[in-house]
């Protein structure tokens, strides 16, 4: 391994610093004897650290050597804990102290595993590698390294807020009400609440709810005072729209109740009378549904014309487009209902695409042509 002659110096790299963390001694350790004390006192004080085996290991290796007739020596350098640029620093440095030491024209790495292998190429910028010597302690290198890779992306699914409380916060949830119910004799409930609490984290999480609900209440905070206008209003809408709903359902059942009992006896039933029930349930919902909506952007606009915003224009447009769409809704639901012509459904289509185009028309430009833009 010295076939020029060299002496060859044994370096055992820890690069996270085990050895000064858990015992006293400090780095750089020089020489075969000091070497051995620094690995007897990280065995015990630590009988499971790897890095222990790795120094006995370099003592050992550096043995064979010099039984062979090489001219080495052993060292030991270490790092500080979590690693990193700081750790690399420090080892450069203390390798280049050891090699102040003696004339040795290259180096034997010996190391316990994938992290301490990162600082090749610092070693190799002072000293040729001419070996490296790798140590497995009770298991291979490949399950280090898919270790590694788990733990990281572990502590991430648990540490990171974006996504423990899907990994961690959901199945806590299902755990929570599944012990209450089956404590109370409802293990079929429990079954329905586990669908329901999966059912509704993969909506939330599919469609980016939480994304869009956390931008929009960081919007009306950031715009306050008037951001308590649009809450109010998105309460509100959001009261009226879940009535709506009822009021649906409630003139559904009164206007056509044996289609509601067929379908309730056979679902294949809906296949038959489904158009009908869509249509009552259209018809009595869509005036509550849709003043839900016009609330909702009436408190918007009022919002940005307090704030001076030209995002008033849009919500303006939007609320004159929610009117005219009332009107083809409406004959949507009665063509399904059999009380009205699809030719009056396709008149009001047309005349509403004629008034979007008009007052689109009409507004935008004269939005981009305002010499003096209002604030955003």
């Amino acid at each position: 391994m010295s076939a020029q002659g060299g002496k060859l110096l044994i370096l055992c790299v820890d690069r996270d610093g085990d050895l000064e963390s858990k015992t006293q001694v400090r780095s750089p350790v020089f020489g075969r004897d000091q070497v051995v004390s620094a690995a007897t006192q990280l065995a015990i004080s630590d009988p499971e650290e790897a890095d222990a085996n790795a120094l006995f290991a370099a003592v050992r290796e550096r043995d064979r050597l010099v039984a062979r007739g090489e001219s080495c020596e052993v060292a030991a350098v270490c790092g500080v804990p979590n690693s990193g640029l700081d750790a690399d620093r420090k080892i450069r440095r203390e390798v280049e102290s050891v090699l102040t030491r003696d004339a040795f024209s290259g180096i034997v790495l010996v190391s316990d595993g994938v992290e301490d292998e990162q600082i090749l190429p610092i070693i190799q910028s002072m000293k040729p590698i001419v070996s490296v010597v790798r140590i497995v302690v009770k298991h291979s290198r490949t399950v280090e390294e898919t270790y590694l890779v788990l733990g990281r992306y572990l502590k991430m699914l648990v540490n990171d807020p974006r996504y423990s409380r899907f990994v961690v916060g959901v199945p806590g949830v299902i755990l929570l009400f599944v012990g209450v119910l089956i404590a109370f004799g409802l293990a079929f409930e429990a079954g329905i609440a586990i669908l329901l609490i999966l059912g509704t984290a993969f909506l939330i999480r599919g469609f980016s709810l939480d994304s869009l609900f956390s931008a929009y209440w960081q919007n009306l905070i950031s715009s306050r005072p008037y951001g308590y206008v649009r809450l109010f209003s998105t309460i509100a809408g959001s009261l009226i729209f879940i009535v709506g709903q009822s009021s649906g359902y409630s003139f559904m059942v009164k206007e056509d109740p044996n289609g509601v009992a067929r379908v309730a006896a056979s679902a294949a039933a809906f296949l038959q009378v489904g158009p009908n029930l869509i249509g009552y349930y259209l018809e009595g919902a869509i005036d509550l549904v849709w003043a839900s909506f016009a609330i909702y952007l009436i408190g918007a606009l009022l919002a940005h014309v307090a704030r001076g915003s030209a995002r008033a224009w849009r919500d303006g447009v939007l609320i004159v487009l929610l009117g005219l769409l009332y009107f083809p809704m409406d004959q949507f639901a009665l063509v399904l209902s059999d009380q009205s012509s699809t030719v009056f459904l396709v008149s009001y289509v047309l005349v509403g695409l004629a008034a979007v185009f008009a007052v689109v028309t009409a507004v935008y430009p004269r939005i981009r042509s305002r010499t003096s833009p209002l604030k955003e």
